[in-house]
């Protein structure tokens, strides 16, 4: 206490002789020094994931990968950590595969090594399974130090997929981990933009495009995500979705406000996600030119992507882009330009009728079930058929390269597509998701759900292509969702998709080929 009384006595003096002069005059006051304020890092990354149902073992493993950065890194790079695992049943169906069940030596023996891996793992982590652990990782310890009860922050099944639990995560890791700039890591599978599914935000919305906890039945849809970033202390410099898919402009533009660069794939992310190793370094390293950090982190990972995933000759479908958020609103007015000259031009003769409808049916889908098309492939394909749409693809393109990609890499089999970017395309408002099976013959059609733009939905199977099996609802309109987004209404999109009179490709260049049957040596993804 009576040092207590000496030190307030001294800054007492020591503050009043900072307000006096020698001409009486008082200057500016001298703030008093907080102290136990910890400095800022150059980086703060805040990781939030959920194991997916099948994630568990490889998200864990890229957790790890925060553990084994450079001794010197984690001076300047400080790592949050949620993580929420999956149920028992999620793990035990990782062990669902009988090596009985394969007649090539090779291919038994690799389901032999892997049960054996996928058993050891599952005793070690099985008693974590639905529990949700936080902390700010400790280079010191190893994972298994700090997924411990002292860093239990939900006990079995608790929040993970609401607006809430991301927006207290992002809170409490900013007053954990001070930093000059944050990194929103956001880990799980993910499914892009879908009307039906990203519906208008409320607190208990129950509907996904990313962190799908079906153990709770909630998922996070892009508006809930937009909710939680816009309301946190803090603005994230970076937001990055380690996760399938999440490339897509309705995400892009309604992210755009509230980060200045989105990392994410258009197409497929493989179950081990980025390298978590390679980014800390990468940050630590760049003297805060985030943008060189992040080109060189996504080149990094598809290269070792493309060495352990495929190569020229085998068909791997991975990439990942890096968008500077700020050039976004200039992108919007171009495309709304070729939107404009589109419509004219599919409602001035039924010669371009003809020649628009040719290129939507060979549209460049980005996945085999989910409506999500290349916007520049598909441009390219129109501008080829109608000579009046040249021009403003090239604006629309050249205007996107300069001002909003810092990196675009794909891998090696992709690279000739070059999938930038994918948007919703459908027909009369309404749009379908179509999934296929492999009957080890090829892929045939197995069911769909037609989406209307009313509100109405109707499921279509294998028995019934023709005539729907039953009405379905799927709790919006067209107009109530898609209508609303930051994209339709700086672009105008959904004018086409409702203008537009034919079905787009069903298909995909990732059905040609794919095996679905085949176990685990063909790579989970996100």
């Amino acid at each position: 206490m009576q040092w207590v009384l000496f030190a307030t006595l001294m800054i007492g003096a020591s503050l009043f002789t900072a307000c006096s002069s020698n001409d009486g005059k008082s200057d500016t006051p001298v703030p008093p020094v907080i102290p136990n304020q910890p400095e800022k890092a150059d980086y703060a990354i805040l990781f939030y994931g959920y194991g997916g149902g099948n994630l568990d073992y490889d998200i864990l493993n890229n957790i790890k990968q925060f553990y084994a950065a450079d001794s010197t890194s984690y001076n300047k790079v400080k790592i949050a950590v949620q993580y929420k695992f999956s149920s028992d049943e999620d793990f035990k169906q990782q062990l669902d595969y009988d090596p009985n069940d394969y007649e090539d030596p090779q291919e038994k023996a690799s389901i032999v090594e892997y049960l054996e891996e996928m058993k050891s793992w599952i005793a070690k982590w099985q008693n974590r399974s639905l529990f949700t652990f936080r902390f700010t990782v400790d280079p010191k310890k190893t994972v298994e130090q700090q997924m411990v009860a002292d860093n239990v922050h939900g006990i079995r099944n608790g929040h993970i997929a609401t607006a809430d639990s991301l927006l207290a995560f992002i809170n409490w890791a900013a007053k954990a981990c001070p930093a000059k700039h944050y990194v929103l890591l956001l880990s799980d599978h993910g499914a892009g933009y879908m009307p039906n599914e990203d519906l208008p935000y409320t607190p208990k919305n129950t509907t996904r495009s990313l962190l799908i906890d079906n153990n709770k039945t909630e998922r996070l849809s892009v508006n809930s995500l937009r909710y939680a970033i816009a309301n946190a202390s803090i603005k994230p410099q970076v937001v990055y979705f380690d996760a399938c898919l999440m490339n897509c402009f309705e995400y892009l533009f309604e992210l755009k406000d509230y980060t200045d660069y989105i990392v994410a794939s258009s197409f497929l992310v493989p179950g081990w996600g980025g390298d978590y190793t390679v980014l800390t370094n990468k940050l630590a390293n760049c003297n805060e030119d985030t943008e060189s950090a992040l080109k060189a982190y996504t080149k990094a990972c598809v290269e070792q992507w493309d060495k352990n995933f495929g190569d020229e000759t085998v068909e791997s479908f991975t990439d990942m882009t890096v968008v500077r958020t700020r050039g976004l609103d200039a992108f919007g007015q171009k495309v709304r330009s070729f939107t404009d000259i589109l419509l004219n031009a599919y409602q001035s003769s039924d010669e371009k009728r003809s020649a628009i409808d040719t290129a939507t049916v060979n549209a460049m889908k980005i996945y085999r079930d989910m409506p999500l098309y290349d916007l520049f492939i598909y441009g390219i394909i129109l501008a080829a058929k109608v000579p009046e749409l040249e021009a403003p693809y090239f604006e629309m393109k050249k205007c996107y390269d300069n001002e909003c990609m810092v990196a675009h890499q794909t891998c090696a089999y992709l690279r000739a597509q070059g999938i930038n970017g994918s948007v919703l395309l459908g027909w009369e408002g309404q749009y379908e998701e179509i999934y296929w099976k492999n009957d080890n013959e090829g892929w045939v059609f197995s069911d769909a759900v037609l989406y209307k733009p009313d509100g109405k939905a109707y499921l279509y199977s294998d028995e019934a292509e023709e005539e729907p099996d039953r009405e379905l609802h799927w709790d919006s309109t067209f107009a109530d969702t898609y209508e609303q987004t930051a994209f339709d209404k700086a672009t105008g999109w959904s004018r086409w998709i409702k203008a537009n009179k034919q079905r787009p490709a069903t298909m995909s260049v990732f059905t040609e080929g794919y095996n679905a049957n085949e176990p685990r040596k063909k790579p989970r993804t996100k």
